[in-house]
């Protein structure tokens, strides 16, 4: 089968323009996220009904095939020749995504574009119909309102703001209609005038605003209006009841229990959001003003305003993605059917020319999968929105059982494991290996911390069941007495905490740049650091995993967000840079530090720093297959290391962790491996009793 050269080139273009068009829709959609709300948010996605989905689906397919009918009427008001049906439904659903992509709605030149150059539709014919059916989508809009008000004139009572949105969009549709008829032509007259006494490079653009205004003419007097008009009601009308099939999907999904899901109440929300978005506004793929205007609908009618925002949120996600993807499908079934002419006239036909538009074409392919590939990892760097799969549970080899080095060590290591479902904190006692389960809580558990004397640990729970620890907001800090079992809460929305050497206090983490500690016996808090406060860093700079040294009187952290790296920052705010990598540390004494970065066998390494001149050496890399090493800790006594390990798997909360003890100052790999479960265990700690150095394996 012969391919010629417009095929590869209508491939690539379609390819590039596709990926180009899915990375702006992952960044709008991502931008768009609040951390805190994102294991909510992903519960709703993913448990919104297919039912719901498909009425959705339907609803635009059909939304789409009057638009269609509407556009071929008005151009066959001043054109003799008009695109076929399926040209326009493809025209169409593209240009209804690119309205939403493009800010101020610039997105409706689209239809301009693909009309001209790949239907060879005259441009001022495009303008004014295009122009024309935009007038007449707000005219509808408008009317539904009247008919909601009308409706709750003889319910409940009118909204006064839903009277003001009206007087809004009518105030919007006579200004339109002033400007496309009497002022359009008056303009022209002075442009003219000015044209051609003074400049030649408007000739062109008058000309094409006098074809528009005299198509617009012929438009009027063709008796079409009111076909228009009802199609344009027909639009609203399937539009509307496509996204009310939504919300109530959405709704149903969500859980919560003060949603009015009334027609009335429904349809006045969304007329108010998509009031906001049909605005000139200067908004990304609408993301900002769909939201505001429902939301606040909501929150009027008696919803609470952070479930109202959630709502919104989640039905203008499906709606975008099942949007984009019709588009995305319509532009590259346009780009095949439709002639389309990058460049037009003689020029088009010359060599250097074409190619450049094949460079262009190129160049747009390798823009979209560079774009589409950095919004991908973005999205990837948001966590897991599901908890990782249960593992298996492995023998433990004799070898292990009897191992000389722990016979010798009075203590217990404590973890995080979803052995038991979604993570729970896990205990293993030295020397007998007897595995605890010291929580048992349907949300997720992490980040233990043990007293500095063994006797309480200090650990995160996620405040909906499944939150990923990529996610630093909604979490909370609580305190388990290792002896009675009885738990408390320590601090709301606080992540990764550690103890004072005393262990009369308890620091953590808070809204990602914040070290806070909190008095146990009096429940006070006061903020240490803060970036952009007291600390010589920007406010956008995340303080991640902070532990503070009160022999030191240093904090030692993982930078993101504006700078990366490991630093040192000192109680007067000055930081100064270890270097790459994460999780950096201090020993008990705080004689030294220590973190991961790259360079070892398989990526990872443990490296020593020395606190006053930072001078960093590689101390642990196992030799072994486990060779992927994270979550370091030292042992309260200084002599031991516990971490995880895994053979090349890297996410913190689902990869194949496994739990590893190595005496320090030993042969790497001597270290002894305590747990054995193909699910996910990380973020260890250890405490060991004090014993004679005799019973020490030597």
């Amino acid at each position: 089968m012969h391919l010629d050269r417009r095929f590869f080139f209508n491939l690539f273009l379609s390819a590039g323009s596709s990926l180009l068009i899915l990375a702006l829709l992952l960044r709008g959609l991502t931008g768009s996220l609040d951390l805190e709300l994102l294991p909510r948010l992903k519960a709703m996605l993913v448990s919104t009904g297919a039912a719901s989905l498909l009425g959705y689906l339907a609803a635009a397919l059909v939304q789409a095939l009057l638009r269609a009918v509407r556009y071929r009427i008005l151009l066959a008001a001043t054109e003799d020749e008009v695109p076929s049906l399926l040209h326009m439904v493809l025209v169409t659903i593209s240009r209804n995504m690119f309205v939403d992509m493009l800010p101020a709605r610039l997105g409706e030149l689209s239809y301009v574009a693909m009309l001209n150059r790949g239907c060879t539709v005259r441009a001022g014919a495009c303008l004014s119909s295009l122009s024309i059916a935009f007038v007449f989508d707000l005219i509808a809009l408008a009317l539904l309102m009247v008919l909601l008000l009308a409706v709750q004139l003889f319910g409940a009572g009118i909204q006064p703001w839903l009277g003001a949105a009206l007087v809004v969009v009518l105030l919007v549709c006579a200004l339109l209609l002033l400007f496309l008829f009497p002022v359009l032509r008056r303009l022209i007259a002075v442009l003219e005038r000015w044209s051609a006494r003074r400049s030649s490079w408007l000739t062109r653009p008058v000309l094409l605003l006098r074809q528009v205004a005299d198509l617009l003419r012929e438009t009027v007097r063709a008796g079409i209006l009111n076909r228009i008009l009802l199609l344009s009601l027909g639009v609203r009308l399937v539009k509307y009841l496509g996204l009310a099939w939504l919300f109530a999907g959405v709704v149903a999904a969500s859980g919560l229990k003060d949603v009015e899901t009334g027609v009335v109440p429904v349809l006045i929300a969304l007329l108010s959001g998509e009031a906001a978005a049909s605005l000139p506004v200067p908004t990304f793929m609408s993301f900002g003003a769909y939201e505001a205007g429902g939301t606040l609908a909501l929150t009027v009618l008696g919803m609470g305003r952070q479930a109202a925002a959630l709502v919104m949120l989640v039905l203008h996600v499906w709606s975008q993605v099942m949007d984009y993807s019709l588009g995305l499908l319509a532009l590259s079934g346009f780009f095949f059917l439709a002639r389309f002419r990058l460049f037009g006239g003689r020029r088009g036909r010359d060599g250097k020319v074409r190619w450049l538009a094949v460079a262009g074409v190129l160049a747009l392919l390798l823009a979209g999968i560079v774009l589409f590939g950095l919004q991908w990892r973005r999205i990837g760097k948001l966590g897991a929105w599901s908890a990782p799969r249960a593992g298996v549970f492995m023998e433990r080899p004799a070898a292990a059982v009897h191992s000389p080095v722990l016979a010798g060590l009075q203590g217990f290591v404590v973890w995080s494991s979803n052995r038991f479902g979604n993570h729970d904190i896990v205990l293993l006692s030295l020397p007998e290996q007897r595995l605890t389960r010291l929580t048992d809580h349907p949300h997720t558990e992490y980040y233990p911390r043990i007293s500095p004397d063994g006797r309480r640990i200090v650990f995160c729970r996620s405040q909906v069941p499944w939150v990923s620890q990529r996610n630093p907001l909604p979490w909370d800090i609580y305190l388990l007495d290792l002896r009675t079992g009885r738990e408390r809460l320590v601090a709301r929305n606080g992540n990764v905490p550690s103890w004072s050497d005393d262990g009369t206090r308890v620091r953590f983490q808070r809204n990602r740049n914040q070290l806070v500690e909190v008095d146990l016996a009096s429940g006070r808090e006061r903020i240490m650091f803060e970036s952009g406060k007291n600390i010589d860093l920007p406010a956008s700079v995340t303080l991640e995993v902070p532990v503070y040294s009160d022999r030191r009187q240093a904090l030692a952290v993982t930078l993101r967000g504006g700078r990366r790296g490991t630093a040192v920052i000192d109680a007067r705010g000055r930081a100064r840079m270890v270097g790459g990598g994460c999780q950096i540390n201090w020993a008990p004494d705080g004689s030294y530090l220590f973190y991961v970065d790259h360079g070892g066998r398989l990526k990872n390494a443990f490296y020593r720093v020395d606190p006053d001149t930072l001078r960093k050496s590689l101390w642990f890399d196992d030799p072994g297959p486990w060779s992927h090493e994270y979550f370091p800790k030292v042992a309260n006594t200084g002599d031991y290391l516990v971490y995880g390990a895994s053979t090349g798997g890297h996410e913190h909360d689902r990869a194949d962790y496994e739990i590893f003890l190595w005496r320090i100052g030993s042969p790497p790999g001597k270290a002894v491996r305590l747990s054995y479960y193909t699910g996910n265990d990380c973020w260890p700690d250890i405490y060991l009793r004090p014993v004679p150095p005799s019973r020490r394996e030597q």
